[in-house]
């Protein structure tokens, strides 16, 4: 339980970012040693899951479930940079509810340009046509950014800042073009991106002679169900610490989901010891 948390809480006008545009970049969240090792982790992954599902070398990989794969990946959870800023927006009643790993390599040469982005969409599942509007904030996710996305050719991700407070995706002037306001979200190796899972986004086109690496953690309230798990594995919740614990979806039974206690949720006790009652409210 890492004290040096409290040097990275959100400022307000981080908050403010994030509440008006959806959307907070963390640069050198990861250092340049670890995005290293986080990379060949990665490689290691892609490798094994293209001869499991028998993928072409060329194909993207969308691989879920991720943080179970090397323990490597738990440092993130509660990274020192990121991490102050998730409860600061959502609270200290949150868990890990997605991990996922996407492999982008180059198109093959022969592909056709294309201009406009390849899939807009809000995250969500179900609670998009379930829910009532204007959706509420549930979740937001994590972008870790292991490869240079400094172009747009290197199919950079595209989003419409201020679009996770529109419930239908702005129009677009031109059909072959993106919607009215999209930008294309440029990043370095080791950037953490934090976005909020109503957002409008999407997929750009690797047109460049690299593949785009990305792991996206996502973390949403207790009481809803992973996306990754029911229950993580028992050795994996052996390994870590109680906030982690809390983190990976662990608890004292199952009414702590909706009527929480103490045991159930460590953070809450972590953050009124060290920054006093009024942040746990």
């Amino acid at each position: 339980m890492d004290t040096s948390w409290l040097e990275y809480c959100a400022t307000d006008e981080q908050l403010k970012m994030f509440n008006d545009n959806g959307y907070l970049v963390v640069e050198d969240a990861v250092t340049s040693a670890m995005v290293d090792q986080l990379e060949e982790v990665a490689d290691r992954i892609d490798a094994e899951e293209r001869v499991k599902t028998e993928l072409a070398p060329h194909k993207l990989l969308s691989k879920f479930r991720t943080v179970v794969e090397d323990d490597l990946l738990l440092e993130l959870l509660d990274n020192k940079k990121v991490f102050p800023l998730l409860w600061d927006i959502l609270g200290w009643n949150i868990q890990l509810y997605i991990s996922h790993l996407i492999m982008y390599p180059p198109e093959p040469a022969d592909t056709p340009r294309v201009n406009k982005a390849a899939h807009w969409h809000q995250d969500g599942g179900r609670p998009i046509p379930e829910m009532e509007r204007p959706h509420p904030r549930l979740s937001l996710k994590v972008s870790y950014w292991l490869s240079d996305v400094t172009h747009r050719d290197n199919g950079a991700m595209r989003l419409i800042p201020g679009s996770h407070k529109l419930d239908k995706l702005p129009p677009k002037p031109d059909p072959d073009k993106d919607p009215e306001g999209a930008i294309d979200l440029l990043v370095k190796r080791g950037t953490a991106v934090l976005f909020d899972r109503r957002m409008w986004h999407s997929r750009g086109w690797n047109f460049s002679d690299i593949t785009r690496k990305v792991l996206f953690m996502g973390y949403s309230y207790r009481w809803l169900r992973g996306l990754d798990y029911n229950l993580m594995p028992q050795e994996l919740l052996d390994k870590c610490a109680p906030i982690r614990r809390q983190l990976l979806g662990d608890g004292v039974n199952i009414k702590g989901w909706w009527q929480p206690t103490d045991a159930d949720v460590p953070l809450k006790t972590w953050i009124a010891k060290h920054r006093g009652e009024k942040y746990v409210k």
